[in-house]
């Protein structure tokens, strides 16, 4: 009865870890695009609207704004030098 119950809690610990650990790398890609966007505009406040139509998107529902898709097109990774190329989300216009 012990082994069984050492091998459940390994077992549920193993889960959890690689829930854990899938979320934060969901979430690892995100703040790669804020750290970018900030290194190109020190001073600017990056966050999930600068790209995002919501402010808070889920993962099912992560529309980008028109920033967004120009970030991505110019770049399917931005990278600092890709938000440099197209500046503030304040002075961006579509085009």
């Amino acid at each position: 009865m012990k082994k069984n119950c050492c091998r459940s809690e390994v077992f549920a610990g193993l889960v959890f870890s690689l829930f854990f650990l899938s979320c934060a790398v969901q979430a690892q890609a995100n703040l790669k695009e804020m750290k970018a966007y900030k290194e190109a505009f020190p001073d600017a406040k990056a966050k999930c609207a600068t790209c995002h139509i919501q402010a808070m998107p889920k993962k099912e529902n992560a529309e980008l704004n028109d920033y967004g898709k120009a970030a991505i097109a110019a770049n399917p990774s931005p990278t600092a030098e890709t938000f440099k190329q197209l500046g503030k989300i304040e002075d961006f216009s579509s085009k």
